[in-house]
C-alpha cells in the first residue's frame, strides 16, 4: 500500500518567496495613540492556580478511587460439596472451599454464610469475614438490602443494612420483612407499619395489648406504562385502607371490608349480594366507584379509560375524568387499543367512513379512505389496508410511517419493530419507516422482548433471528449477518441472559450472544444460566465453554 498522500500528478511544489521591495507600513495609524499593554496580575492567578490544581486533583482521585472500588467488586460463584458450600471464581480457582453449612449467591462482591456453628457471617470475594460469625443472629438480602438480626442491650433485634453492609436502621425493629417496590413491612413494640429500603418510615400504626398485632400490605402494579407502583392496600388486624407507599399518605378511608387490589390501581370490596365495589384511585384520591359492571379493569394508566365489563359480558368505556360511559352513541363503533379508542363513523354527506382517534384528555388523530386490518393499536401503531389490498402502518395521529407497501405485515413489537414482507421474502422496518433489515430472507422471528433489552445493554446489538433455506441465523438492526444461518433452530431458555438454545445436526447446544460463538457443553437435561457462568447438570461453564468446576474437583 501507498503510503503517500498525495497523488504525484497533483502536488504542486511551493516556490520560495523572494524578499519583499515593498516599504513596511505601520499597521498603527499615526494620529491614534498606542494602548499601554495590560498588566498581568501575577498575585491574581497565584492564588487561583492552586484552587483549580487542587479541584483537578480532587476529582481524579474521586474518579480513581471510585473505578478502584468498583474494580474490587468481584461475585464469586457458588458450589456445593457434600452439602457444603464453597465458592470460586469464574476462572474455576477455589476461592473459599466447601465448608459452609449454607450460603447465598454473591451480591455487590458479599455473601450470607453460616458455619458449622450454626452461626452466620457475611464474607466478601477474598473469603475473608466482612461480618464475622456470633455478630449476627440472622441475615438475609432482599432486593438490594439486608434484613439482619442480632443480640443487643434490649434482646434480639433486627435491622436493615444496604448492598454496602452500612446500617440504614439501628436495630430497635423486633420484626422486618420485605414487601416489595423496596418497601418493608415493620414492628416496633407496640407501633406496626411500613419502611422503605431507606430506612424511612413512611406509614405507622399502634396497636393496643389485645391486638393480633398483624399487618399485611399489597401492592397495586403498573402496568402498561413507566410509572412506578404508587399504591397499596394495608390491612392492620381486621381494618384495611390504601395508601401512597411513597409518602405514607392514607388516600381511603379505613373499613373493616376487605379491599382485594388489581393493578393500575384498580381496587375492590367483595359483596354479599350484588356486583362488587370497584374504586380506582389516582392523585390520592377516590376519582371513580361503581357497581355497575361485573368487572372493572383498567389496561394502561396513563389512558384515563377503565373497561367495564357487565353481566351480558358487553363493555363499556368509561371516561375516568367525567365518569361518562365513551361508547354510549348506537350508530357509532368504537374500539378500545393501547390507550387509546377509535371511533368509526359513517359520514353520509362524504359518502365515506371516518375514524377518529382520541383519550378523553384530546383527540389525537383523523382518518379516512384508510381500512384498518382490526381496527386494534399495538405498540402505537396499525395495521391497515391500501386500495391495492396491501398494508401499510398508521400511528395514533391517523399519519403512515412508511409510504411502501407490503404484502405481510406483523404487530410492531415494544422496541418498536416489525416484520414485513414482499415476494414472499421477509425483512424489518422500524417505527421510523426505515427497512433496517432488508427484505432477503425466508423468515424473521424475534427475540423475548425482554430478552432484545438485555442483550442491548450488554452488546449494545440489536438481535434479531432470520431464517434462510430452512434455516436459523442471526442478524443486526444495521442490517449485517452475525451469525450464519446454519442451525435447525434457536430457541430461548433465558429472557434474562445474552444465551440461546440452538440446535446443529440434531445435537443440541449454546449459542453466546456476546460473542456470537458455541459454547461446546452438553446442554441436554437441567441447565441454568447465570451472569458470567453455566451450570449443565451439576458442571460449571464459562461463557466460553471450559469447564471451571465438577462434582469432582477444579478442572
Amino acid at each position: 500500500m501507498d503510503n503517500n498522500l498525495f497523488d504525484d500528478e497533483d502536488f504542486v511544489p511551493i516556490e520560495p518567496q523572494k524578499e519583499s521591495s515593498e516599504k513596511i507600513v505601520s499597521i498603527f495609524d499615526e494620529d491614534e495613540p498606542i494602548e499601554e499593554p495590560k498588566k498581568i496580575d501575577v498575585n491574581r492567578y497565584a492564588k487561583i492556580l492552586p484552587i483549580v490544581a487542587f479541584t483537578f486533583v480532587l476529582i481524579l482521585g474521586i474518579y480513581i478511587f471510585v473505578n478502584n472500588v468498583n474494580a474490587d467488586i468481584v461475585n464469586l460463584i457458588k458450589i456445593e460439596e457434600k452439602s457444603k458450600v464453597g465458592y470460586i471464581n469464574n476462572s474455576g480457582n477455589i476461592i473459599v472451599k466447601p465448608k459452609y453449612l449454607y450460603g447465598s449467591d454473591f451480591y455487590n462482591g458479599h455473601a450470607v454464610v453460616k458455619n458449622y456453628n450454626n452461626l452466620y457471617g457475611i464474607i466478601d470475594s477474598k473469603g475473608n469475614d466482612e461480618i464475622s460469625f456470633g455478630n449476627i443472629f440472622s441475615a438475609t438480602l432482599y432486593d438490594d438490602r439486608y434484613i439482619v438480626s442480632k443480640f443487643t442491650n434490649n434482646g434480639l433485634k433486627v435491622g436493615l443494612l444496604n448492598f454496602n453492609l452500612k446500617e440504614e436502621t439501628r436495630f430497635i425493629y423486633d420484626k422486618l420483612s420485605y414487601i416489595n417496590s423496596g418497601l418493608f413491612m415493620f414492628t416496633k413494640n407496640d407501633v406496626m407499619g411500613i419502611m422503605t429500603k431507606n430506612g424511612k418510615e413512611i406509614y405507622s400504626y399502634k396497636v393496643d395489648d389485645v391486638d393480633d398485632r398483624n399487618i399485611s400490605v399489597e401492592v397495586s402494579n403498573i402496568e402498561g406504562s413507566n410509572e412506578k407502583p404508587l399504591y397499596a392496600k394495608v390491612k392492620v388486624n381486621s381494618s384495611s385502607t390504601i395508601i401512597n407507599i411513597s409518602t405514607g399518605k392514607e388516600v381511603f378511608k379505613y373499613t373493616l371490608e376487605d379491599i382485594n387490589v388489581l393493578d393500575n390501581n384498580v381496587f375492590y370490596i367483595k359483596k354479599e349480594e350484588g356486583n362488587n365495589s370497584y374504586f380506582v384511585i389516582k392523585n390520592d384520591k377516590l376519582i371513580y366507584e361503581t357497581t355497575a359492571y361485573k368487572r372493572i379493569r383498567i389496561d394502561n394508566i396513563d389512558s384515563n379509560i377503565a373497561i367495564g365489563i357487565k353481566e351480558d359480558a358487553s363493555i363499556d368505556y368509561i371516561d375516568l375524568l367525567n365518569k361518562k360511559v365513551i361508547n354510549s352513541e348506537p350508530t357509532i363503533k368504537y374500539t378500545y387499543s393501547d390507550g387509546v379508542v377509535l371511533e368509526e363513523e359513517y359520514n353520509f354527506a362524504n359518502s365515506k367512513v371516518e375514524y377518529t382517534v382520541f383519550t378523553p384528555n384530546k383527540i389525537l388523530g383523523k382518518f379516512s379512505d384508510i381500512k384498518p386490518c382490526d381496527n386494534t393499536y399495538v405498540n402505537n401503531y396499525m395495521k391497515v389496508i391500501t386500495v391495492n389490498g396491501k398494508y401499510k402502518y398508521i400511528d395514533k395521529s391517523g399519519n403512515f410511517i412508511t409510504n411502501k407497501e407490503y404484502e405481510v405485515v406483523g404487530d410492531f413489537n415494544k422496541n418498536g419493530y416489525a416484520v414485513i414482507s414482499n415476494d414472499n421474502a421477509y425483512g424489518v422496518i422500524d417505527n421510523k419507516g426505515r427497512e433496517v433489515i432488508s427484505l432477503d430472507y425466508d423468515n424473521i422471528k424475534f427475540l423475548d422482548d425482554d430478552l432484545f433489552e438485555n442483550v442491548y445493554k450488554k452488546t449494545n446489538e440489536k438481535l434479531f433471528i432470520f431464517m434462510d433455506n430452512n434455516k436459523y441465523g442471526i442478524i443486526n438492526s444495521k442490517n449485517k449477518v452475525v451469525v450464519n444461518a446454519i442451525y435447525d433452530d434457536l430457541k430461548f431458555i433465558t429472557t434474562k441472559y445474552p444465551i440461546l438454545k440452538a440446535t446443529y445436526d440434531g445435537e443440541d447446544i449454546l449459542l453466546n450472544l456476546q460473542n456470537y460463538k458455541d459454547i461446546n457443553i452438553n446442554s441436554n437435561g437441567n441447565i441454568q444460566i447465570y451472569d458470567d457462568y453455566i451450570v449443565s447438570n451439576g458442571d460449571y461453564y464459562n461463557y466460553n465453554g471450559k469447564l471451571i468446576y465438577n462434582m469432582g474437583g477444579v478442572q
